[in-house]
């Protein structure tokens, strides 16, 4: 009987202290409970980073905590996209992931980027796409596309074109476009887009292909006249200039893209949550207005193919890469 009874009390003893343990410790916060960051690899005020202050803005107001863009510059994106792929995966840090850093560095410069963009991360939302017009100074003597492959085929033509540096996607979208044309020009390097176009203008080059936000003005001022869109789709914002596609380019599309990433590892919960609140607000109406504004086109892309989206851009770029002469030895 007493045995029995001295194990009773120490059942109750140990119960009465797991309790007092568990009232005590404190409750596990719900996510979030702080703010987050979204990790922009470029300098702030381009498109990109636009609208990834856009998406903080709107994320912000869904969580009830503040979405703060940290821009972390250097090496065409890579030094911000390996930081943000070595953030704990805690669901406080995203990324915002692009064509140049997460398919196309890995290629310029084989063995030198820290980072497996397919791996170190995983997508919350597909965000834009970034289609490039080919234009040509308004004084130009082609009129579309198919006036400019004869005209550049012409015995003895030498042509020239700009674009926004080595292995750039402007570089590469040319590359591209002229390899499978059948054209040859010379590339002519600058510091950016603004400077190419520029030249273009002051007759220094031939032609350029770039971003919407990079030509629009000189397009609505009339002093250049553009060939056509190197996206599979027309621009929304620019219905009349047709594809390249549609002018005898088959199959051409090459853009770049814009999508919100996550480390590997994030909370399924805060995935999902994330997820979920960033799909709705890419369905307003008003963000997708302010993105066409900023000369992009809205992403649609089911979740299911975002990972394997990477994997497949990583190839194609590699094939684009190759086809430029752009890597780096």
């Amino acid at each position: 009987m007493f045995v029995r009874i001295m194990r009773a009390c120490a059942r109750h003893s140990i119960l009465a202290a797991v309790a007092a343990a568990l009232a005590s410790a404190p409750a596990q916060a719900a996510w979030p409970d702080r703010p987050l960051r979204i990790i922009v690899p470029f300098p702030p005020g381009n498109s990109s980073d636009v609208s990834m202050r856009l998406i903080a803005e709107k994320l912000g107001a869904a969580l009830g905590q503040a979405v703060v863009v940290e821009n972390r510059t250097g090496a065409g994106g890579v030094i911000g996209t390996d930081y943000a792929a070595k953030q704990p995966a805690d669901g406080y840090t995203l990324a915002m992931g692009s064509t140049g850093p997460m398919s196309i560095a890995q290629w310029l410069r084989p063995g030198t980027v820290p980072y497996h963009a397919a791996e170190d991360f995983v997508p919350v939302a597909a965000v834009a796409w970034a289609p490039q017009v080919l234009v040509v100074r308004a004084d130009y003597p082609v009129s579309d596309f198919k006036s400019f492959m004869a005209y550049a085929k012409e015995p003895g033509r030498r042509l020239a074109f700009g674009s926004s540096g080595n292995g750039t996607t402007p570089h590469l979208v040319i590359s591209q476009m002229l390899n499978q044309a059948g054209i040859q020009a010379t590339h002519v390097p600058y510091r950016g887009g603004v400077q190419a176009a520029t030249d273009l203008v002051g007759g220094q080059v031939d032609f350029i292909s770039d971003n919407v936000p990079v030509v629009s003005s000189l397009l609505q001022s009339g002093k250049v006249k553009p060939l056509g869109v190197t996206a599979a789709q027309r621009i929304s914002s620019l219905p009349d200039i047709p594809t390249l596609q549609e002018q005898g380019l088959d199959g051409f599309d090459l853009q770049g893209w814009i999508l919100l990433l996550a480390p590997a590892g994030t909370p399924q919960d805060a995935l999902d949550r994330l997820r979920s609140e960033t799909a709705a607000l890419l369905k307003t109406e008003e963000v997708r207005e302010r993105l066409n504004g900023l000369g992009l086109v809205p992403m649609e892309m089911p979740m299911a193919r975002l990972q394997d989206f990477l994997a497949q851009e990583s190839d194609k770029w590699k094939q684009v890469v190759e086809v430029s002469g752009a890597a780096e030895n």
